[in-house]
């Protein structure tokens, strides 16, 4: 045994006699990717982006600057133009069959236009007739309205900057009229005639009242009835905010006659709607007037049949607040 293990270790190159056996000849592939079985969501469509101008269904054929040469818009499609020579006014017209919700929406500056348009809307016996202009949120135009029946109706497109380098090509529009669904809810209407205090219409907690200022110089009255002493009251308005050529304002007028407050913003800076919100301390009538902003302008305030409000009541008694004096506001 010693003789053999002296053998094995002077036996140098006895390592290099051993070999490894090879595998069986078998082809050896990665497995497949984890699948989960869900498909990958397609990407959101959020309706916002405009498709390239080579691809609008639809293109202004000049002249279309007289009410006789108004130029047809298909709904639901985009109209591509240009205003090509100076105070150049462009037309259009459309059909609604129905008391429907019409939104129009003008883009320009947002897509690199150097336009600023300026919109009229009108029917043919001018009753139902408002303009669109830009607002500190943006250059562009994107409106929201009621018909109150079914209307052949008209738009007119315009720079709203004059001068005589305000045309060329630079100064594209875009423009889309679509039948859209209500941007709102309410549970009643306003009843005319209410343009004064003594035919105002009676109103109480959770009534959300779907009104129009017909002309920017008369007002909607309300009256609200307080039964309870120490009663927490908010009014306010959703209209600017879901596109309503309306930039309201509300004026509240306590049981003595005493103004309690005036408003024609809400809580956000962004906001036109208006917003009262007061205690009342004291029973009795509470006379709500809503119209057009503003009641100080010397000049004429928004108003006619497109400018739509709806108006939030809310009126919480405070529990135990027959105990408590305070101011009544």
């Amino acid at each position: 045994m010693q003789i053999l293990f002296i053998l094995l270790l002077s036996c140098k190159g006895c390592g290099s006699c051993w070999v490894m056996p090879g595998l069986p000849n078998v082809a050896v592939t990665d497995p497949p990717p984890f699948d989960t079985g869900v498909d990958d969501p397609p990407p959101e469509d959020t309706g916002e982006e405009l498709p390239p101008a080579s691809i609008c269904l639809q293109q202004e054929v000049e002249p279309n600057n007289d009410i006789r040469d108004a130029q047809d818009v298909a709904m639901e499609e985009w109209m591509c133009g240009i205003f090509g020579e100076p105070a150049d006014n462009d037309l259009f017209t459309f059909d609604v069959e129905s008391d429907a919700w019409v939104r129009v929406w003008i883009r320009a500056s947002e897509l690199g236009s150097l336009a600023n348009p300026r919109a009229f809307l009108y029917d043919e016996d001018e009753e139902f007739a408002a303009s669109f202009e830009d607002s500190f949120l943006s250059e562009d135009i994107d409106r929201t309205f009621k018909l109150d029946k079914a209307r052949e109706m008209y738009i007119g497109l315009l720079e709203q900057n004059t001068g005589s380098l305000q045309y060329g090509e630079e100064y594209d529009w875009r423009m889309r009229v679509s039948i859209v669904k209500a941007p709102v809810d309410w549970n009643t209407e306003e009843i005319e005639d209410n343009d004064s205090r003594d035919s105002a219409n009676i109103v109480s907690d959770g009534d959300r009242v779907f009104g129009r200022v017909e002309n920017g110089f008369r007002y909607d009255w309300y009256m609200l009835e307080v039964t309870e002493e120490r009663t927490e009251v908010v009014v306010q308005t959703d209209a600017w905010i879901h596109g309503s050529p309306l930039n309201p304002e509300i004026m509240v007028e306590g049981p003595d006659g005493e103004e309690i407050d005036k408003r024609h913003t809400h809580d956000s800076s962004s906001n036109y709607d208006a917003k009262v919100a007061f205690t009342a301390m004291d029973t009795g009538e509470y006379l709500i007037r809503v119209g057009a902003c503003c009641s100080g302008d010397s000049g004429g305030r928004g108003g006619g049949l497109p400018h739509w409000y709806v108006l939030d009541v809310d009126a919480q008694p405070v529990e135990g607040g027959a105990a408590d004096t305070g101011s009544g506001k």
